[in-house]
């Protein structure tokens, strides 16, 4: 459990079904925000508030190092080479269902179910268990766990795969008098929080080394503080003139962005994409389909 809505609300449809339920909350970050407040001691205050009303054990499970061997060291060399990771997905992959699962074997001895707040579903055909998307569109979260070992969700439930956020879940939520009915949505990556800009949380850990934006026709539009501050297709962040300029390409070895204004410039798009490690997850090359805003 999180300390957010849907996972509490997780907990509340398996404990009704007449389940054995055990929350496990997983530290990973423990540093304090600008306001020397702790956003993971926060989140496992309401975690053992909901398990209080709902009568079930709570365990806390401190991943910190690990998290900061696995995931986050990864995601610094990745900026710091240019490129933009995303940190969830690594997360889901060596955390939650790898190092965790051992540690609550290890705590608490062997389960049977393993259960998580995700809207995702997952479907059983012989031998083999297939990850699909959760119903609510607007909330579906198997783009974070395709990397996961399909193995795992043998024995892995997401009971708010069929359910949609606003119609569903908070409606039980406040039916249940759960304390975190109400409690927004988080948005911010866990390491970073909600209230700081994270390109100034990346530069406490990367070096800044200033560089030119150029337009493609080499024109200077103006300087960046460093190849990490910006990803490719994101706003440029250049004021003066009247439409938005987008970067399009990173060069790392002059240091140097481009950027192009217009959206729909071709120089924003591509034909071809490299990847890699390929991790099918349904047993044959699905049709590819690109995560986008």
């Amino acid at each position: 459990m999180s300390g957010g809505v849907d996972s509490s609300v997780t907990a509340h449809i398996l404990k009704n079904r007449g389940l054995n339920v055990e929350a496990i909350f997983m530290r990973n970050w423990d540093t304090r925000d600008e306001r020397g407040e702790c956003p993971s001691e926060l989140d496992y205050r309401d975690v053992k508030a909901v398990c209080q009303q709902l009568d079930i054990k709570c365990h806390e499970i401190n991943l910190v190092k690990e998290y900061w061997n696995t995931v986050f060291s990864f995601t610094l060399d990745e900026y710091a080479r240019g490129r933009t990771p995303n940190p969830d997905i690594l997360c889901n992959r060596e955390i939650k269902f790898g190092v965790l699962l051992k540690a609550i074997t290890r705590r608490l001895g062997p389960f049977q179910w393993f259960a998580t707040g995700h809207y995702a579903r997952t479907i059983s055909t012989g031998d083999s268990t297939m990850l699909y998307r959760g119903l609510d569109r607007r909330k579906d979260q198997s783009y974070y766990l395709a990397a996961v070992d399909s193995k795992y969700f043998s024995r892995t439930v997401f009971p708010l795969g069929l359910l949609d956020k606003k119609r569903d879940v908070r409606k039980l939520a406040l039916s249940a008098g759960l304390v975190t009915a109400e409690k927004e949505e988080s948005m911010g990556i866990c390491f970073v929080g909600e209230r700081r800009r994270f390109d100034s949380f990346l530069a406490e850990y990367l070096p800044q080394r200033s560089g030119d934006i150029l337009s493609d026709s080499g024109k200077l539009l103006g300087k960046h503080n460093g190849m990490f501050t910006k990803t490719i297709g994101q706003s440029a962040g250049i004021s003066g003139w009247q439409d938005k300029w987008y970067i399009y390409a990173k060069d790392m070895t002059s240091n140097r962005m481009y950027a192009v204004q217009n959206r729909n410039n071709p120089l924003l798009h591509s034909t071809m994409i490299s990847t890699g490690p390929v991790h099918w997850i349904s047993g044959m090359p699905p049709v590819l389909r690109i995560r986008f805003r």
